[in-house]
């Protein structure tokens, strides 16, 4: 009887301590000079009390009639925070999200602008260009059904967006220090919809609190990159990016042209309830047939593909996170770069097939108990995945323009739009659309260039008016989808400004410095 109350009260301070400090990690033999903590945000969704329910029973909400235990709410999402380097109770926290929908934060973590770099054999070296250089850092796997967090279950952006600000709430308490510090959103892909929707409910989180509540989160701005915000002034882009990446025709994008009479988007990324003349759709396929047979990479045009004898992969229109698995599963070849960080073609730090080391080694038994993971929590069959392939996402088709006219009226909320160059799915050109087409701005600094702290040309940039701060739209030069696996030290660059409030061709000379000095 004793040995079940002290498992049962172990088991309970286990769940209630949010954020666990990270001591040591498998592969881990280098110095860490920042401390680290993980563990789950357990959060509660919103109890809907109905008089047909029992007292002690709740009722999902648009399900009348529906009653069921409260604790059927309970979800629990997973999270990795990092310390920055150097002065980390100066410094801003940066919350970076995935896309999909349903891809892992820690995919981001681990490939493109965490601390942690995996060597073919599953040892860790360190990233010089992480984000923790310049602020503290704090992934989350959402939705519930993501990476580690869990249960899994139907959900949406609405949804996703409250669990996110819930685990927010229960990050700052486990972190009192980061309370009232300034606060970025940052994130890509399918993160053009979870990031803004996360300010709105920030937002109206802190509109629920009362005046010098510390459960204030002080939201000073998000950066979206290569961002799905506008169904149709997005992915009416990609017949013309490709005729300008040289990835079809004259000839054939012509064609395009005059059968769909410019209006590509609906045959090209269809959805049920607009209609897709047939003529367009077989044009549309004609003229997107190179970019999206899989002799390329949609995310980065100019990255080597996987060339594995009798590798297949899905074709044509599929759902973002079919897209996002699709490059998950095809990095298969090993490559390996000069020094102790991998490479590729494109980035002097990631592998190719660092999406497969990061998968292999999270489902390490020793790094799950390291850093606090469940046992027999983990969705998606037990097994950690980059891209949950079973999660019911209600993938959202309603454009995100009307908050950023409403946040562009107010002038509060510092806003950043990048774009990797080289992205083929979500291009510069779809997000320049709905920028100057969607949000009918008056621009106060023209097309300009920006230059990296090595002194590289790294991109350009323009900005538009706004009620107060300015709003900037910002390419990376021969970056893909993935802007700080392509282009790490620009993407520092470029957060280092946007943290200072813009000015990006402000970016000072440096030599490049090791994480850890």
């Amino acid at each position: 009887m004793l040995t079940r109350v002290v498992s049962t009260l172990l088991l309970c301070v286990a769940c209630c301590i949010a954020s666990i400090e990270i001591t040591s990690l498998p592969g881990l033999n280098v110095a860490q000079c920042w401390k680290s903590f993980s563990g789950y945000l357990d959060i509660d969704a919103p109890c809907f009390k109905n008089s047909e329910c029992p007292n002690s029973y709740c009722q999902h909400p648009g399900k009348q009639g529906s009653c069921h235990d409260p604790s059927e709410n309970a979800k629990s999402l997973f999270h990795w925070y990092h310390e920055a380097t150097s002065d980390a109770a100066s410094k801003p926290l940066v919350l970076w999200l995935n896309g999909g929908p349903g891809c892992s934060s820690l995919g981001g973590m681990f490939t493109e602008l965490g601390p942690y770099v995996l060597d073919e054999h599953l040892n860790i070296t360190l990233n010089p260009y992480a984000w923790n250089k310049v602020a503290n850092l704090l992934f989350i796997e959402q939705p519930a059904g993501v990476g580690f967090s869990y249960p899994s279950a139907p959900i949406g952006d609405d949804q996703t967006a409250r669990d996110t600000y819930l685990g927010l709430v229960k990050f700052l308490e486990a972190h009192p220090e980061l309370q009232g510090r300034q606060f970025y959103i940052a994130g890509e892909s399918y993160g053009g919809h979870y990031v803004p929707n996360t300010a709105k409910a920030i937002e109206e989180g802190n509109a629920a609190l009362p005046a010098g509540s510390k459960a204030r989160i002080n939201l000073v701005g998000f950066a979206v990159g290569n961002g799905y915000t506008d169904w149709q002034l997005d992915f009416n882009a990609n017949v013309e990016n490709g005729r300008f990446h040289a990835l079809t025709s004259q000839a054939l994008f012509d064609n395009a042209r005059n059968e769909c009479d410019g209006n590509y988007a609906r045959c090209f990324w269809p959805r049920s309830d607009v209609q897709c003349p047939a003529a367009c759709n077989a044009a549309v396929a004609a003229a997107t047939k190179h970019a999206m047979d899989g002799s390329i990479d949609i995310y980065d045009i100019y990255e080597d593909v996987c060339l594995t004898p009798g590798h297949t992969k899905q074709h044509s229109q599929m759902s973002l996170l079919l897209r996002e698995q699709y490059r998950q599963h095809k990095m298969h070849a090993e490559r390996t770069g000069t020094g102790m960080l991998g490479g590729t073609t494109i980035s002097p730090v990631f592998a190719t097939c660092a999406d497969n080391r990061n998968a292999a080694y999270l489902n390490e038994p020793a790094v799950q108990q390291a850093i606090g993971v469940r046992p027999g929590t983990i969705p998606n069959g037990g097994n950690w995945s980059g891209c949950a392939s079973a999660l019911l996402y209600d993938f959202n088709y309603a454009s995100e323009l009307p908050n950023y006219r409403q946040w562009v009226a107010e002038g509060k909320l510092q806003m950043l739009i990048y774009n990797g160059d080289a992205d083929y799915i979500l291009s510069h050109m779809g997000n320049a659309a709905w920028i100057n087409q969607g949000l009918n701005l008056t621009k106060t600094k023209e097309f300009s260039m920006w230059r990296g702290s090595d002194g590289q040309v790294a991109g350009y940039f323009e900005q538009y008016e706004t009620a107060g701060i300015p709003f900037t739209f910002l390419t990376v030069k021969g970056a893909g989808h993935m802007v700080p696996k392509d282009r790490p030290r620009h993407a520092l660059d470029m957060l280092s400004r946007f943290l200072a409030g813009g000015d990006y061709d402000k970016v000072l000379p440096a030599a490049e410095e090791p994480l850890c000095s």
